[in-house]
């Protein structure tokens, strides 16, 4: 999952937004100019690409398991239609890139992300299953409080610590180095949410933890930022995931003693 979401940033930040390549790109702020290096800013995409597997991706499928369980480990499309629907998002970012990007894309630019797309779907389809069995500490399933923290480190080091890098270190190389050496920390951490009670319960912890990241943040984005009404939309949804964490974490009830 992780790895066709990071195929998904790949698509959307890079074939629709152009953001990977646009040294101007808005969002980009202390990064702008830092760590851009062969018409790529480097440290931008070390950022984005990640976080889209996991908040646009990981995300709202876990949470769907947890509205729908029923249908969770239903398939909800065959072969034949998985090969056709497939290249839609692909086409509709093209489409989205020469309609409304306003950063032309080189034929190498063109020809890298179709090779970093193929690349990450190639390696799910091969060796997710094997990557998924991984274990950094067997035998070991985080505690809900730890999964909370796992993921906002995430996010706090993502969202706060790559953009304070410029003032840290000159070096856009160190910058990447240091910012993919703790991804990965926090990855192989994250291999302990396993398929148990207790790794179901630690990673839900985990989504109301990055959820709450940005919740705690849209009081920013409504004053500052002009997005008027999005702290209670945001603050009612939070409310909603944990009750729902509180309702599938709940123990069953013990089972009384059998009439004679």
């Amino acid at each position: 999952m992780i790895l066709l979401g990071l195929a998904f940033g790949v698509v959307n930040e890079g074939m629709a937004a152009h953001s990977l390549f646009d040294p101007n790109w808005p969002a980009l702020g202390a990064l702008m100019g830092y760590g851009r290096a062969a018409g790529v800013n480097w440290i931008w995409a070390e950022w984005i690409v990640p976080f889209h597997a996991v908040w646009s991706i990981s995300f709202p499928i876990f949470l769907a398991g947890e509205f729908w369980p029923d249908a969770r480990n239903a398939r909800l499309l065959t072969d034949r239609w998985t090969a056709v629907l497939a290249p839609v998002p692909v086409v509709a970012a093209i489409a989205d890139g020469f309609v409304f990007g306003s950063y032309p894309l080189s034929a190498l630019a063109w020809t890298g992300l179709f090779a970093a797309t193929a690349c990450f779907v190639a390696v799910a389809l091969r060796w997710g299953p094997r990557l998924g069995r991984i274990r950094l500490r067997p035998g070991w399933t985080p505690r809900p409080w730890q999964g909370a923290v796992l993921v906002l480190a995430f996010f706090a080091i993502g969202q706060v610590g790559t953009w304070r890098m410029p003032s840290v270190t000159s070096s856009a190389v160190v910058a990447f180095v240091v910012l993919g050496a703790a991804y990965l920390a926090l990855g192989l951490l994250a291999t302990a949410f396993d398929a148990t009670a207790a790794g179901e319960r630690a990673r839900f912890a985990g989504v109301l933890a990055g959820v709450g990241f940005y919740v705690a943040l849209s009081p920013i984005a409504e004053f500052a930022g002009g997005r008027i009404g999005l702290v209670p939309i945001d603050v009612t949804l939070f409310v909603l995931l944990l009750a729902m964490y509180r309702r599938r974490t709940r123990p069953p009830p013990a089972a009384g003693p059998t009439p004679g």
